[in-house]
């Protein structure tokens, strides 16, 4: 019977969604963390529970062919990474493996067509956004992995691109020897919550945006200053206001200090407008890939395509542009707002864009637009649920196409669509995060020829 703070050797058979590998102990699953596939560790035990126990690497004491040496030397404590220990192929390997297992374990299909994955070109220096948190003792960096209280002040990051390294460390040393309070969240008291960089990797321009709590910002010319001097040719300087308390309150307001409130971004041959809080895959290169993969999938020309959860409009612009009548619905109406203002931008005035809840709005969209040929859905990490999947099985949609950035949210859903009479054609697993366990999923479903009534 194992008990926390006992200390034990595993063999770590995988690695699992949530980045840890997966051993046992006298029949007991133990997830590992800081483990290699293939691999003999002595694993400290945490938590204990009836089906299973949690453990953090003490020592290798047989390392894996896949273990590497990590290139930031703020790998293990910093969050923002899980698996710099691991060789990339090997990273990609087990990401497809997890999108397998996932739809078999828990979307009940015995053999899923799982293409091989399109593993990143380039696995480093990846991201087009990147979040900076402010702790209380004056620290500027990335939250520490399994301990959200603290941060870990990086001065090198090999995710984010190697432009805004300098500028990051500006702002650090800014605001630790001259610049506002940073925001406590135990007394509510400070006035500095992080600071955002934004690239477009089309375009080269940057967006700059300290977000604060509300109140004055009496440094505001000093702070542009101190961007400047970092970064001169940075487009767009913003404050994002935000006067709730909790760590996860959001901006309410933007302000411009110096520049635009948007950076533009060249992206699948088309121009978007992008702003402090617009939602926009962070790995361009491979978003790119996607949005074709999507594209070719859907044989959009002449087709009624609707476009679920369609944000600023990534995949609704793209089947616009390649012949589709495209209907997309978005709960944010900021960003149904701004994605009217992308299609007006890119000449594709006739897609139309619909604020409001899927569930509500897919039923109402049918009965005015008629039942589409194609649906392309992107859900949030917690999938579309039960409800929405048998909305859209009962649309009798010709071809589902689901992308998803959660293999164990997809698993269900596609099982609740199976139902309708719709069967999987494949799976295209996408690496967009290298060095972390995240992983994307293109499912492609197609209905049979009988009618099926629900």
């Amino acid at each position: 019977m194992l008990r926390q703070g006992d200390q034990v050797k595993l063999r770590v058979d995988r690695l699992a969604y949530g980045g840890r590998g997966v051993a046992r102990h006298n029949g007991l699953v133990v997830f590992v963390t800081g483990a290699a596939a293939g691999e003999v560790v002595r694993a400290r035990v945490g938590r204990v529970r009836r089906s299973y126990a949690e453990a953090e690497t003490a020592a290798v004491l047989a390392p894996s062919a896949e273990r590497v040496q990590p290139r930031c030397p703020h790998f293990g404590p910093c969050g923002g990474c899980a698996w710099q220990h691991i060789a990339y192929p090997a990273q990609a390997a087990a990401k497809e493996a997890i999108v397998r297992e996932s739809l078999v374990h828990l979307g009940g299909i015995a053999d899923p067509a799982v293409q091989p994955i399109v593993a990143a070109a380039d696995p480093w220096f990846y991201r087009n956004k990147m979040d900076f948190s402010f702790h209380p003792d004056g620290t500027l960096g990335l939250h520490r992995r399994g301990d959200w209280n603290r941060i870990e002040p990086v001065e090198v990051c090999y995710l984010q691109s190697e432009r805004s390294a300098a500028l990051v460390r500006a702002v650090r040393t800014w605001a630790r020897e001259r610049g506002p309070a940073p925001f406590d969240p135990r007394t509510h008291a400070g006035f500095l919550r992080s600071l955002v960089v934004r690239e477009g990797r089309g375009t080269g321009e940057r967006l700059v945006g300290l977000v604060t709590g509300p109140g004055p910002f009496v440094a505001a010319a000093e702070f542009v200053d101190v961007v400047r001097a970092a970064a001169p040719d940075v487009a767009a300087i913003v404050r994002g206001i935000v006067t709730g308390a909790g760590d996860g309150a959001p901006v309410t307001r933007v302000e411009v200090l110096s520049g635009r409130d948007h950076i533009e971004e060249a992206f699948a041959g088309l121009r978007f407008r992008i702003g402090l809080e617009t939602f926009f895959q962070t790995n361009t290169p491979q978003a790119e890939r996607m949005v074709a993969h999507v594209v070719d999938r859907a044989a959009p020309a002449g087709r009624l395509v609707y476009d679920l959860y369609c944000g600023v409009g990534t995949f609704a612009l793209a089947l616009a542009r390649a012949g589709g009548r495209v209907a997309g619905v978005e709960l944010a109406e900021a960003s149904v707002a701004a994605a009217r203002e992308n299609a007006a931008r890119n000449g594709l005035d006739g897609v139309r864009f619909t604020a409001g809840d899927v569930r509500t709005v897919l039923p109402v969209l049918a009965a005015g637009l008629g039942l589409p040929d194609v649906v392309v859905l992107d859900p949030p990490r917690a999938g579309a649920g039960g409800k929405v999947m048998r909305k859209i099985g009962r649309t009798g949609a010709r071809r589902v196409i689901y992308v998803s950035c959660n293999p164990t949210t997809l698993a269900p859903d596609l099982k609740a669509l199976l139902s309708f009479g719709y069967r999987l054609v494949d799976v295209q697993p996408f690496d967009l995060f290298p060095q972390t366990y995240h992983v994307e999923a293109i499912a492609v479903l197609d209905r049979e020829p009988a009618e099926v009534n629900r």
